[in-house]
Order: C-alpha cells, then sequence, then structure tokens
C-alpha cells in the first residue's frame, strides 16, 4: 500500500522531523497522546508519553462546525498547558471530507497524483484549487491487480481555518488527518489485506468506517451515540446502530468488483465494549467475529509493557494513538 503525504506542501518540510503528538478534536472532547521512547523494558516498542483530555461542551462542536471559537481556542490552550503540547498532528473529522475511489494511471507518484487530480471535480463538489487531497492506493490483492486509489478531499478553507484556531492556542499542525484513517492506522494490522468493518462510537454520534487492504474505503456516520438520551417514540441508539450496520452491510455486499467481504467488525471509541453482545446478536448469521480493538496493536509490546492508560480509555484515545504514529 502507498500512501500519500497529507498536504505534504504545508508546513515547510523541517518541521516533519519533528516529534509530535495527536490531537483529536472531536465533538465530545479534545485528546491528545504523544508516544515516549522505546526502551530495553518495553521490548524496544513505544511507550506511551504525554497524554490528557479536556471534555468539549455540548453544542460547542456539531459534526465539525465550531459554534464558539474563542470558547475552543480556551480549551486548546488548557489541553496544550497540560499536557505541554507544542507540533501536533490534527484530526479532520468524517463530516467535513469527501471520500471516493476511482481506476488511476501512472507509474511514479507525480503521475498518478496528477491523474487523481483530473479526477477531483467529476467526484466532489469542489474545486481543484479549493481542495487538498491525499491518497492511499489498495493493495492489489485487493483490487485484482488493478491500480486503484481511495481519495479523501478537505475543502482548503477548512484547513487554514483550523490553522488560524490552533496558532492562536500557540499551536503548530505538522499535518492533518481524517478521523477514520488515524482510527484504521492504530489497530489495523500492518500489511493487513482483510476488509473490516469499524464501529467509532462516541457520545452524540457514531462512525461506521469500512477498512480493505488498511485502506479506508467508506465511511458513514449516524447522529446517535453511548450518550444520546433515550427519547419515547423514538428508536433506541441500538436498534439505529444495528439498523445502520445493516445498511453498511448490504451496500458492501453489492458493490461490483474490487470489494473483498467483511472479515471482523472492531469496536472503538467511547464505552464501545459495551455494545459488543448487541453487535454479536445483531450479525450471527453472518459468521463474522466482533472484536473490542487494540489501541496499540501497532506501538506498544504489552507482554513487556503495560500503558499508563486503562483498556477501556485506551478507547477513547484511539485516534489521538493513530495521529500520533509516525506515517
Amino acid at each position: 500500500m502507498h500512501t500519500s503525504s497529507f498536504f505534504h506542501f504545508f508546513p515547510p518540510p523541517k518541521f516533519l522531523v519533528m516529534k509530535h503528538a495527536g490531537l483529536d478534536i472531536s465533538d465530545d472532547a479534545l485528546y491528545s497522546l504523544e508516544y515516549g521512547r522505546p526502551s530495553r523494558s518495553s521490548g524496544w516498542k513505544e511507550t506511551v508519553g504525554k497524554f490528557g483530555s479536556v471534555e468539549v461542551p455540548p453544542g460547542l462542536i456539531q459534526a465539525g462546525d465550531i459554534k464558539d471559537e474563542a470558547k475552543l481556542v480556551e480549551l486548546l490552550t488548557v489541553l496544550a498547558k497540560k499536557t505541554n503540547l507544542s507540533y501536533v498532528k490534527v484530526s479532520v473529522p468524517e463530516e467535513k471530507a469527501y471520500l471516493f475511489q476511482t481506476n488511476v494511471q501512472g507509474s511514479t507518484i507525480d503521475e498518478i497524483r496528477q491523474n487523481i487530480e483530473f479526477k477531483l471535480e467529476e467526484n466532489v463538489p469542489l474545486a481543484v484549487a479549493d481542495a487538498i487531497f491525499y491518497y492511499d492506493l489498495l493493495p492489489l490483492s485487493v483490487t485484482g491487480g488493478v491500480l486503484r486509489a481511495s481519495v479523501s478531499v478537505v475543502p482548503r478553507a477548512y484547513i487554514e481555518h483550523s490553522i488560524e484556531l490552533l496558532s492562536r492556542a500557540k499551536l503548530f499542525p505538522i499535518s492533518f488527518e481524517i478521523v477514520p484513517k488515524a482510527i484504521a492506522r492504530a489497530i489495523v494490522e500492518s500489511n493487513s489485506d482483510k476488509t473490516i468493518l469499524v464501529l467509532h462510537v462516541m457520545n452524540r454520534k457514531t462512525g461506521i468506517y469500512i477498512v480493505s487492504g488498511g485502506v479506508v474505503s467508506f465511511t458513514s456516520t449516524i447522529t446517535s451515540g453511548s450518550g444520546t438520551p433515550t427519547e419515547e417514540g423514538r428508536p433506541s441508539y441500538t436498534s439505529l446502530l444495528v439498523k445502520e450496520i445493516d445498511r453498511v452491510y448490504s451496500y458492501w455486499s453489492s458493490r461490483e468488483g474490487f470489494t473483498s467481504s467483511i472479515s471482523q467488525i472492531v469496536l472503538v471509541g467511547k464505552e464501545a465494549s459495551a455494545y459488543e453482545n448487541v453487535i454479536v446478536a445483531a450479525v450471527q448469521g453472518e459468521n463474522v467475529p466482533v472484536v473490542v480493538a487494540d489501541v496499540w496493536k501497532n506501538t506498544c509490546d504489552l507482554n513487556c509493557y503495560v500503558p499508563p492508560i486503562s483498556k477501556p480509555d485506551s478507547l477513547e484515545y484511539v485516534v489521538a494513538a493513530g495521529l500520533a504514529m509516525g506515517s
């Protein structure tokens, strides 16, 4: 799998070698995490260094839209002081990104990128000048030997505005990345050619992503989460979740070509483990295993080292953990 650098021209190249933390700006909370130095006692694998979180008041951020910029800058400043943040790789909510797949041509990175650029305006409602994109090449074992890219596109104005807000909190972004991609980096084994369905449970919404061959290939979001109150006459959160899983299953299985069947469902996010039995019951006819994610799968050796974040809490840090990893 090849992955292009996201916003490779911004900031200056020298920043790219700076040690950075992952910064997840979600509707629920701000999370930051930075890995420490490997040591003999950690099996020469990563350790968890600085980390912390700050709760976001309900309604301050809705689907990535910031309702009170001054308040968000205040919270970012609090987190920056709490965890000594400086250089950060920052999350982009899936609602602010467009995702599409396309066959590509070219034998070099520049040729492939140019080929994708030609196709942007026919796939997303943005002019090329107003868009920033990156792409992943799906493994040939998944595409049947066809060169195919999964492309993520974000409005340039959104990134530029995010940079301005971060600078007001004395934070220096080295790059940005959509939430599903950061999660996949943390929990999907390197060089995997399997297709998994990821359920990202949050307080007020839930992301449902399909990752095929390590590449995010589909995203969907429902506006209900683990903290959504049950109201009389409205479906419960669990029933909405099961219904959306069924819809995504039907969509994925009906696609023509380049599709492998879903081999596993992985739960991450706030109180995600509480929904394991519900999802197991919902997909029992599909014969697909349901597991709670191991956030440290690709970083820490848990046989040698115990992270200072509990297993349940680590599920909330999954985006920051993925962002903190090297590209």
